[in-house]
């Protein structure tokens, strides 16, 4: 059996860990696996420009003119990733299997979904979708379809339990530095936590703003990025992530944080609805004011903060419980139980 995963996403100056996530699913499978991402990827306007003809040319040209014949390629991020895939099964392999995982932009950003986006989705034997949700989300309901988040790296499963009086950050924030992860709502409760230790991992196009505060509060710190094994000893150390996504698909990062035993406050999207149970995080309704939904955030926070010792650990132990469901070696388990049923069609035929 032999696989190619085909992905748009890659890394760049401004988000240096996009696609890692897609990467780390396809070393933790058992099988040696081929794989087609955005090599040639920046912030530059001829990359915008160029990005998506360079990809398709370097894949017509590893892949299309090469020897090995793949029986299964796997697109993450549906839309336009798909045509590639189409271009390999009708010049190399009529009958190559084609999986798809949807991961949350392919999906919403083509509402309504037009009649090419409508037309490429006949040749997909598989659908994955991160959240059901997600999956709710989508033009059809696919007769084989399944839910099935990216999943957390095996190290989270030795994470080390601490006490809410010993971790030392108050609040902390993981992820893109844009207006998407709600950054301009983080910035509007800082006033109000100037006293707190904050802890703030990431990078993107607004990462300029960061400067500012550490300057304004000086409780504050700012990491740009950090090793796997860094960010655990983040997530451990925090009294709670926060995550104020406008639209989110999954987010990981609750995931990892749940698996440092740190509870989790995060804005109503598809992935907070996904994950978290008032058992170890708590949801912000989107549909209210921002003033609104500042206070509720604020509020949520103190309630944390002055929670009684066996109630947090309580917390820490339900969301420790949910995490571990998501760890890698247990996605890529389904993931090549669908690849082996898809296979054994092919071979029957």
């Amino acid at each position: 059996m032999q696989i190619l995963w085909i992905s748009n996403m890659g890394p760049k100056p401004s988000a240096p860990v996009q696609g890692q996530f897609v990467e780390q699913q396809r070393q933790a499978l058992p099988i040696p696996t081929a794989y087609h991402w955005m090599r040639w990827h920046s912030d530059s306007r001829i990359n915008r420009l160029l990005k998506y003809p360079v990809w398709s040319l370097d894949f017509i040209w590893r892949y299309i003119f090469c020897r090995q014949r793949f029986d299964i390629l796997h697109v993450h991020f549906y839309y336009p990733s798909i045509w590639l895939a189409l271009l390999y099964k009708w010049l190399r392999h009529r009958s190559v299997r084609i999986v798809v995982t949807c991961h949350g932009s392919d999906i919403y950003q083509y509402q309504p979904a037009g009649h090419l986006y409508r037309w490429c989705a006949r040749s997909v034997s598989q659908w994955i979708f991160t959240s059901p949700a997600l999956q709710q989300a989508f033009f059809c309901q696919p007769q084989k379809a399944a839910v099935l988040s990216a999943g957390i790296a095996s190290q989270y499963q030795h994470s080390q339990p601490l006490s809410l009086a010993g971790k030392d950050i108050d609040l902390l924030f993981v992820g893109t530095l844009n207006h998407n992860k709600g950054l301009d709502r983080l910035e509007r409760v800082l006033p109000q936590l100037a006293d707190k230790s904050i802890c703030i991992i990431g990078q993107g196009p607004e990462a300029a703003k960061l400067a500012d505060w550490q300057q304004r509060y000086p409780a504050l710190r700012w990491l740009p990025s950090q090793t796997p094994a860094q960010l655990q000893q983040w997530y451990q150390r925090s009294k709670v992530l926060v995550s104020l996504s406008r639209q989110e698909s999954f987010g990981l990062v609750m995931t990892e944080a749940l698996a440092c035993y740190t509870p989790v406050i995060a804005t109503d999207t598809d992935g907070a609805r996904a994950q978290l149970q008032p058992q170890f995080g708590w949801v912000l309704s989107q549909q209210q004011s921002e003033d609104a939904l500042t206070s509720e955030l604020l509020a949520a926070l103190e309630h944390c903060w002055q929670l009684p010792a066996d109630e947090y650990q309580c917390m820490q132990q339900a969301g420790r419980a949910y995490a571990q469901s998501q760890l890698l070696p247990v996605v890529v388990s389904q993931l090549m139980a669908i690849y082996q049923q898809l296979y054994q069609q092919r071979s029957t035929e």
